[in-house]
């Protein structure tokens, strides 16, 4: 199977020693834990350097700015906790976005909707999660998309739109709260999504399949 890329990560500076991994992983550790433990706000270089026992210098000779960091440290989280399936098809859909739902549920979800909140207001933080999530997620998923319409498992479609079809629903019930990401919500978003996207001889045939395998699902 085709492999997929992982996400790209933020910029970084090109200046200064060459990068030792072991503070490198402790910068990361340091960035995540205060992440996950203290917030986005309390996570500032000052608190990374310290916790990592390194000079703010070192965090600014590899990284180009706080936001960077962060993000660095957020997508070496997320790509393992949010994989993308090798091929876009009625079963790996599910288990895709059933998988997501439990993850925004949990640390990942906080994370994402705290980096959200904060894009509003941080140029910076925007521009990181943009482009080291967003669209590099995007350009994974589109390429998943278009290779489903090649092979005919989906029907012909504007892949941006496919996307926002099946992720749209769980970023709006992440960050406006209004219903939970349960089990029971999955099956039906991806049972309808189903329908829009899979071509018209295989719609109820999928979605039956997408009903049953959610019912496997532990």
């Amino acid at each position: 199977m085709t492999s997929i890329a992982k996400p790209s990560e933020p910029a970084k500076a090109s200046r200064g020693r060459k990068r030792s991994a072991e503070a490198e992983k402790a910068v990361l550790d340091a960035a995540y834990d205060l992440l996950l433990h203290q917030g986005l706000q309390a996570t500032t270089v000052e608190a990374i350097a310290t916790r990592a026992k390194v000079s703010k210098a070192t965090i600014y000779k590899w990284w180009p700015n706080r936001a960077s960091v962060i993000m660095s440290a957020f997508l070496r989280e997320s790509q393992h906790a949010l994989p993308y399936p090798e091929e876009l098809e009625a079963g790996s859909i599910f288990h895709r976005l059933h998988t997501m739902a439990m993850e925004f549920q949990g640390a990942t979800g906080r994370m994402i909707a705290a980096l959200i909140a904060e894009s509003q207001s941080d140029p910076e933080i925007a521009q990181a999660f943009r482009d080291g999530y967003v669209l590099a997620r995007r350009r994974q998923g589109i390429a998943l998309v278009r290779r489903a319409i090649d092979r005919k498992l989906i029907r012909q479609a504007d892949p941006d739109v496919v996307l926002d079809l099946l992720y749209a629903p769980l970023y709006y019930r992440l960050l406006v709260g209004h219903g939970p990401l349960s089990e029971a919500f999955i099956r039906e978003h991806v049972t309808l999504a189903l329908d829009g996207i899979l071509p018209a001889a295989g719609q109820v045939s999928a979605s039956t399949a997408s009903r049953s395998r959610a019912k496997k699902t532990p």
